[in-house]
């Protein structure tokens, strides 16, 4: 049977299900591919998305626009789909507009590409891997109202560790991982949930519970708007003027650093000063949503009161733009509008005597002809005939008027550089693309050296990591792991089991040159021998 026929056979046998409270695409299309019958998962996404088995992605997926184009069109419109009902409105506040935009493109295609890396996820020290969650009270509510249990949106969310409903810690998925069920449809269940940590249990459940409404709080904000990054940085400098020291951002720092995906948070005062810097200074990249969120957090305790701020901060920003001075407008006047005379238009007429002495005088000064007109009540064409007539005066005009123009455009671009002095050059020159263009064409050696007194990109200093203190939990973590595998099933420990125990252990296999003592360990542990037989196949470290 073809594709195109299978597809047709598997929409047109079975019911076309909808949304349900705050379910996330994913879990629809798993529950579609629960109630095609399908076995492999690739139909499914063939028959939704048109794109092969390898392209399920559960967190920020791809070829949503497929979607409006298909059986399955009345989900809703690709980018209704792609903030209503994945993660990607989370991202979308202190982005820039052009970078949204480019996402959101991405996203409708076909590949997902670089897009992780572009929104800053990769490099911000907390990964760019998104487990599934869930909560299990959810779930025995979810049966109870709907007969299955599903991704609810609300707990896929970086940073969501504990249900704001039930203030219960979620447990993580060990499908949809690179280690299992990589390109597969699932559905929450018990038997794929495990513990996101063995530290849970000295956990602050405040701290989670405060990121976890903020982090909420941010996503409903980026379904509707993206934050302004100058008025961002201004709110937090203006918060950080009334605020004073650091030492006490570590203090909230340090329940969430409990957990192992927030190690990358500073642990001192100088690791702090950094953090900061990087933060109130008008970015260069993109920065990952959850450090604004701590710094929010110890800035103003909550997002709201942050957004207050905020919108206090745009209203002023706008209302030094209005009090800028303004570029005149070019004096130059075509042929076209020269030719044009009107009944009450002065005609050209002689210059005499103390008159011409004056106009000479004003015009080797660069004094505009439409202001000299306005004056003498006379016309271009006289002056232009003066002019001519007086080559001297002429090249003096032509002087001036550069002149003038250059001092203008000098003490706009420093009026402007006043009103931000935290921007550099690119992100000024953004503003007012044709000030800068201007400058650069006539008056190019000031500007080259105007440019030294730019702010500088922030230098972030990243606080060294103790790997051997990584290494030394990590193991501790591992053989706990062992002897509770052990005591469940007496027999030998497999990779999958520990995975399953350990979700971190997969991100910190991946550096092949650190955790030399967990690789020792697991070495001897999954080194499964009978007799001096060979290794078992795929438990090799």
């Amino acid at each position: 049977m073809s594709v195109t026929s299978d597809q047709e056979w598997v929409t047109g046998q079975f019911p076309r299900l909808d949304w349900l409270p705050d379910e996330t695409l994913f879990s629809l299309c798993s529950r579609q591919h629960l109630v095609m019958g399908n076995l492999d998962p690739a139909t499914t996404s063939t028959a939704v998305l048109g794109l092969s088995e390898k392209f399920i992605k559960h967190d920020i997926p791809c070829g949503i626009a497929a979607l409006e184009q298909n059986e399955f069109h009345y989900w809703g419109n690709a980018e209704s789909i792609l903030l209503h009902h994945t993660i990607f409105s989370v991202f979308v506040p202190f982005q820039n507009k052009t970078k949204i935009e480019d996402a959101i493109k991405t996203i409708k295609g076909d590949r997902i590409d670089s897009l992780k890396y572009r929104l800053g996820l990769v490099s911000s020290g907390f990964g760019a891997e998104h487990p599934l969650k869930a909560c299990p009270y959810c779930m025995r509510e979810d049966m109870y109202a709907h007969g299955v249990a599903y991704w609810h949106l609300t707990h896929q969310y970086p940073g969501m560790l504990i249900c704001p409903r039930h203030q219960a810690w979620l447990m993580v998925s060990t499908k949809s991982r690179r280690w299992s069920g990589r390109f597969e449809w699932s559905l929450p269940t018990q038997d794929c949930l495990v513990q996101q940590a063995s530290s849970q249990k000295v956990w602050s459940r405040p701290a989670f519970l405060n990121l976890a409404n903020n982090v909420i709080d941010l996503a409903a904000i980026g379904r509707v708007m993206s934050l302004e990054p100058r008025a961002v940085v201004a709110t937090y400098r203006t918060a950080m003027l009334q605020k004073g020291r650091s030492a006490s951002l570590l203090d909230r720092i340090e329940p969430l650093r409990r957990f192992h995906l927030f190690d990358s948070l500073p642990e001192d005062e100088k690791s702090t000063d950094s953090f900061m810097n990087q933060l109130i200074r008008t970015p260069r990249r993109s920065i990952h949503p959850i450090k604004h969120l701590v710094l929010i957090d110890w800035l103003f305790d909550d997002l709201h009161a942050f957004i207050e701020a905020y919108k206090t901060e745009v209203a002023r920003l706008a209302q030094q733009v209005v009090s800028a001075p303004s570029r005149r407008p070019d004096e130059q006047v075509s042929l076209s509008n020269a030719a044009v005379q009107t009944k009450n238009t002065p005609r050209p007429k002689r210059l005499k005597g103390r008159l011409k002495e004056d106009l000479l005088l004003k015009l080797g000064k660069g004094i505009s002809k439409q202001e000299l007109c306005k004056e003498f009540k006379i016309t271009v064409s006289t002056i232009n005939k003066l002019l001519r007539a007086h080559p001297v005066i002429n090249a003096q005009a032509i002087e001036a008027r550069q002149a003038r123009e250059i001092a203008e455009h000098r003490a706009e671009w420093q009026h402007l550089h006043g009103l931000h002095p935290e921007l550099g050059v690119q992100a000024l020159r953004n503003i007012i693309p044709s000030l800068y263009a201007w400058l650069y064409r006539n008056d190019k050696a000031w500007l080259m050296v105007e440019e030294q007194n730019f702010a500088k990109p922030a230098q972030v200093r990243k606080h060294s990591v103790d790997w051997e203190a990584r290494d030394s939990r990590l193991l501790s973590t591992l053989r706990r792991a062992c002897k509770s595998i052990a005591e469940l099933q007496r027999g030998p420990v497999t990779r999958a089991d520990l995975y399953a125990r350990v979700p971190m252990l997969s991100s910190c296999l991946e550096n092949r040159d650190r955790y030399a003592m967990s690789r020792a360990y697991l070495s001897t542990v999954l080194h499964l021998q009978v007799d001096g037989s060979p290794r078992q196949r795929g438990n090799a470290v």
